[in-house]
């Protein structure tokens, strides 16, 4: 008579287990995008930083510039301006995106917590009902081998 325990909405917790895992590679993709818009953001930071600090090193002094050189070199700041404000855009909505997947991703892992906690206590009573049963079986098994016992005698 031993049965085996069977949670009736076992098939509601795998599907939240599967959308569970579905959000969090949505949230790992999301978090790498960032990281790599981050990085090439920091990457044209450096490079504008590098060309304002570091003029053109074939030179060999501030007279040498010529007014092509000049228009160049503020035409290149200028773009490179552009450049970081795009990306720092960028970063900003991967950044709100990785947000929302993150929020999207800590409900799903809510969701099927409340499910397993659930599937938790139905074992919990199953295996107290169990036992119940069993002590209860012991006791009618002890009492019919007492009353044969007395009907032995």
């Amino acid at each position: 008579m031993t049965r085996n325990f069977n949670f009736s909405l076992q098939k509601v917790l795998d599907v939240r287990e599967i959308i569970e895992e579905t959000r969090a590679m949505a949230l790992q993709k999301a978090q790498a995008d960032t990281k790599s818009k981050q990085q090439q953001l920091q990457k044209t930071q450096d490079e504008k930083q590098s060309v304002v600090i570091n003029p053109a090193e074939d030179r060999q002094s501030d007279a040498d510039i010529s007014l092509i050189d000049l228009n160049a070199r503020t035409a290149y700041l200028d773009q490179l301006s552009k450049k970081i404000e795009a990306e720092h855009e960028s970063v900003t909505r991967s950044q709100a995106r990785t947000d929302q997947r993150r929020v999207a991703y800590i409900q799903a892992s809510k969701e099927k917590m409340i499910m397993e906690k659930l599937k938790e206590r139905h074992h919990d009573r199953f295996k107290k009902k169990r036992n119940q049963d069993q002590v209860k079986d012991e006791s009618e098994i002890a009492n019919r081998m007492k009353s044969r016992g007395a009907t032995d005698q």
